[in-house]
């Protein structure tokens, strides 16, 4: 008897232990391209660490040629976006409060800051994100393969003028990239990354072009960006339609930490503003006290990082 009761509950542990893996599986999901041939299937599923077996324990949605030319063919030729969906996203959900990481495979146009700036931007937090195709393309579409996978993960759609408003960043993200001479992607992406948390933090008023165009030249300034009259225009254009979502500005300390790394205190300063509205919202004194630690372990930690000698 006692046996049966022993190989009973080592039974149950296994059943629990595979219930328990199951479930953290299923925190990621996987969009594929729905235009993908088997040959490319298999090879998007090993840039993934995946295999067909693995994707029974996953989430699997489908990207659609349609859903690129709908939120692309605004900003980029339709002839470049194509007639098939290939590039696909591996979506897993982190640990909270650790933001938005991004790699990539054969991507070559959408480097990981414009998809992770752009993701901040349609609400996306907390997740690893991997973009990979078959062969190398410009990745412009996996920005909504993310974003759907995303929706499917947490239950909560992401509206389609958001996605649209994502989608207007990043690409004119890259076409910044790609004009402007001298100048690294990284600090472009960082100027973006800027004039987002001026609006989150009540600091630009969009309503005033004259007030957006001389933070513009601010930022030019402080991130070495040279920029024309037609490249302004872009993004003035792009800074009152993101000040028409209502930026949250809590979550745009995700994206801040790049900032501080390279540009130092000045954009601690910008960041200081986010936090300190993130708990001017909070509802609990433990939600504020919460905030306040975060406040001054950033505080600490980049003051001593950029005093080094």
């Amino acid at each position: 008897m006692k046996k049966i009761l022993g190989l009973i509950a080592t039974i149950a542990m296994i059943m629990l232990m595979q219930m328990t893996a199951f479930a953290a599986d299923k925190d990621t999901v996987v969009a594929l391209g729905a235009d993908l041939t088997d040959s490319q299937r298999a090879t998007v599923l090993s840039l993934m660490g995946l295999t067909e077996a693995d994707l029974q324990n996953c989430t699997v949605i489908k990207v659609t040629n349609a859903e690129e030319h709908q939120f692309l063919d605004g900003y980029i030729d339709s002839a470049v976006i194509g007639t098939r969906a290939l590039t696909s996203v591996k979506m897993t959900k982190a640990a909270a409060g650790s933001g938005i990481h991004v790699t990539t495979q054969n991507v070559n146009y959408c480097t990981t800051g414009m998809y992770r700036n752009a993701l901040l931007t349609a609400g996306v937090e907390d997740r690893d994100v991997l973009v990979v195709a078959p062969t190398p393309v410009s990745g412009t579409a996996g920005l909504i393969g993310a974003v759907r996978a995303y929706e499917t993960s947490t239950g909560q759609p992401i509206k389609d003028e958001v996605l649209d408003v994502a989608m207007n960043e990043m690409i004119m993200t890259g076409e910044l990239n790609e004009q402007i001479e001298n100048v690294s992607n990284e600090d472009v992406e960082a100027l973006i990354a800027w004039l987002k948390n001026m609006i989150a933090t009540g600091k630009l008023d969009t309503s005033d072009e004259s007030s957006i165009r001389s933070t513009i030249a601010e930022g030019e300034k402080q991130f070495g960006v040279t920029l024309d009259d037609s490249e302004k225009n872009q993004i003035v254009d792009l800074l009152k339609k993101l000040d028409a979502l209502g930026l949250n500005g809590s979550y745009l300390i995700d994206q801040a930490q790049n900032l501080y790394n390279k540009y130092g205190m000045d954009v601690v300063n910008q960041a200081q503003d986010v936090i300190n509205e993130a708990v001017g919202n909070a509802v609990s004194q433990a939600t504020k006290s919460f905030f306040s630690s975060i406040k001054d372990s950033f505080t600490g930690f980049f003051s001593g990082l950029f005093n080094r000698n």
